[in-house]
């Protein structure tokens, strides 16, 4: 049997390094430590929640369904169900917080919660698949979780600092792509047409990503004359 230590060696570490790599562009008014730990903590328990929630679909997958049909569960019953559990775990654990006070913050706090939700995931398909899984995991699904899920964070900094009577429509609007985006991410390596496919969409979702950091770091408040914003 797999190490429990190397079972969380790795699947929770690759996590945390990379929650420091998005942190670093946090510079002008870094959120609390112990915060995003605590969303961390909350985006792995949320696979718990996401589970329950696609256990209808999961019957549908086994009858081979066809193209459409698979697309429909991929963006439906994977991509919006997944995305939806992140960002509420977002909305509900630092929306409403002091803390969160720029777009950015957005940003960090929903690609936090995205690595702890793979994460755990990573940790679950070790244990099933074995230590064989986990560089293609740690390497291209983690980042895939964060970037879509960091996308849906950007408009949910635009939804708190913006005007109140946008805000339903960002939320809306963030949370969409995210899904449209992990949908096709699910589909193309479900249905195995193109699954190089699936690393273009990432690669996508990522550079999407690395623009709105650029643009959050561009109307942060906190910004000083003559900081760099990239």
């Amino acid at each position: 049997m797999i190490s429990l230590f190397f079972v969380v060696l790795a699947s929770v570490v690759p996590g945390l390094l990379w929650v420091w790599f998005f942190y670093r562009y946090d510079r002008f008014e870094p959120e609390p430590k112990q915060l995003l730990y605590r969303v961390f903590v909350q985006g792995m328990a949320a696979v718990f929640l996401a589970g329950v929630l696609e256990m209808p679909v999961r019957p549908l997958l086994a009858r081979s369904p066809s193209l459409p049909g698979l697309f429909l569960i991929s963006l439906l019953g994977i991509g919006l169900v997944e995305e939806g559990v992140k960002l509420f775990v977002v909305y509900r654990s630092v929306f409403f917080r002091p803390e969160f006070d720029e777009v950015m913050d957005g940003i960090i706090y929903a690609t936090t919660a995205g690595l702890g939700f793979a994460s755990l995931e990573t940790f679950l398909y070790i244990f099933r698949f074995g230590l064989g899984v986990a560089p293609a995991r740690a390497l291209l699904t983690t980042l895939a979780h964060a970037s879509f899920t960091g996308l849906a964070g950007y408009y949910l900094g635009l939804a708190k600092l913006g005007p109140a009577q946008h805000r339903r429509l960002r939320l809306l609007w963030g949370l969409a792509l995210a899904a449209l985006l992990h949908g096709l991410y699910d589909f193309l390596i479900l249905s195995q047409l193109a699954p190089a496919g699936a690393l273009l969409v990432v690669m996508f979702s990522y550079s999407a990503l690395a623009t709105r950091i650029r643009q959050a770091r561009r109307i942060s408040p906190f910004r000083a004359e003559g900081d760099d914003e990239g």
